[in-house]
């Protein structure tokens, strides 16, 4: 090859370089990748980008972790300068997700990314933000998810690298709401009870048994809640939930806890208070802990995971104003109890068939 065919060379190869689409910065790891998850930088860079280009979004530090790394509240709301008495005046519900409890579990880390995206772009989930404030928790367990690796869940299905369970202290911070011996869950709690949300998402993947489910969901235990909040969950917000992710592509079906053999029956989840549904609980907030499954492909259980929150919100577009009605309800109801239920404990003597 000559100079001249050298130097033309070069010149059509970086022509053709700089004619090329350029990557959207708003595309998350995870969709550049699909077997990627967002690290923590990443998914605060993505959050810090979304709210410099879009007034609906705003990004706060809020408290500090055991990992010396600030948690962090993203708010996406229509309420000019949102907070929680803002919002109410403006008689908003407020739904709340948090992620990255267990690092290793990161679909809602990147599922999130892609919902506070879309609800920017989207002009048709736009409208779910009329009646709706979204709090999310980016990461919760922070140190966990500096702490990334490839082998510390055998056999998970994606992604490639991911954070690890226990955070700095090697605590599992999914058995900490109530002791609050880490600074997570102190700012945790401070955070949930600034803005005492109507419902809550606490992203999960399971793993242990098989089956054909992307993913389980874990609902608060209804007997836990006051009966009114009990009520309009399983007969009304349950099922609906049920049927949209069904209508999704993504049939869902109650959290599986096997005990020994199959034949011993499936056990339902005593969600007490150590957990993020059983503390939630004890605020009269409805709570639901979806579970991907760690053997189903990774790009599945972050779609579904999305989905779940899209379902979420739509039921809340339509229901919020029952939603808060049941919830005012019940705390005026137990403000006058002067004995109220606090210790439960499993009976395996009642069996649904």
């Amino acid at each position: 090859m000559t100079r001249y065919n050298q130097i033309l060379f070069l010149m059509l190869f970086f022509h053709s370089l700089s004619a090329q689409e350029p990557m959207n910065p708003l595309h998350t790891p995870h969709e550049q990748d699909p077997l990627s998850s967002a690290s923590y930088p990443a998914a605060i860079d993505h959050y810090v980008s979304l709210a410099q280009m879009y007034p609906n979004l705003h990004i706060n530090a809020f408290g500090l972790t055991d990992s010396g790394h600030p948690l962090h509240e993203v708010i996406i709301s229509t309420v000019e300068n949102p907070d929680p008495t803002k919002v109410r005046e403006a008689g908003h519900a407020i739904l709340f997700i948090n992620n990255a409890i267990h690092p290793g579990e990161p679909c809602g880390v990147d599922a999130s990314m892609q919902l506070a995206r879309d609800l920017m772009i989207k002009p048709e989930l736009k409208k779910l933000m009329d009646k709706t404030t979204i709090v999310i928790v980016p990461f919760y367990n922070i140190s966990g998810g500096l702490n990334r690796g490839s082998y510390s869940r055998a056999n998970q299905e994606g992604p490639k690298k991911y954070g690890f369970r226990g955070n700095i202290q090697n605590l599992d911070l999914n058995r900490d709401f109530i002791k609050c011996d880490t600074r997570n869950a102190e700012s945790f709690n401070k955070l949930f009870n600034k803005w005492d949300p109507d419902v809550m998402i606490d992203n999960h993947t399971s793993n242990g048994a098989d089956y054909q489910y992307v993913m389980t969901l874990i609902a608060t235990q209804k007997d836990k809640l006051h009966p009114v909040l009990a009520e309009h969950m399983t007969s009304t917000m349950l099922p609906e939930l049920y049927e949209n992710m069904e209508g999704k592509g993504y049939e869902m079906t109650p959290y599986v806890y096997v005990r020994n053999t199959p034949d011993a029956g499936i056990a339902g989840f005593l969600d007490l208070p150590r957990y993020s549904s059983g503390y939630a609980a004890l605020h009269h907030c409805y709570s639901f802990m979806p579970e991907t499954h760690m053997l189903k492909p990774y790009n599945d259980r972050v779609r579904s995971t999305y989905l779940f929150s899209i379902s979420m919100l739509e039921y809340m577009s339509v229901h919020g104003e029952e939603i808060m009605q049941s919830r005012a309800t019940a705390k005026t109801n137990y403000a006058m109890k002067k004995i109220v239920d606090i210790n439960w404990t499993m009976n395996n003597d009642i069996v649904d068939s």
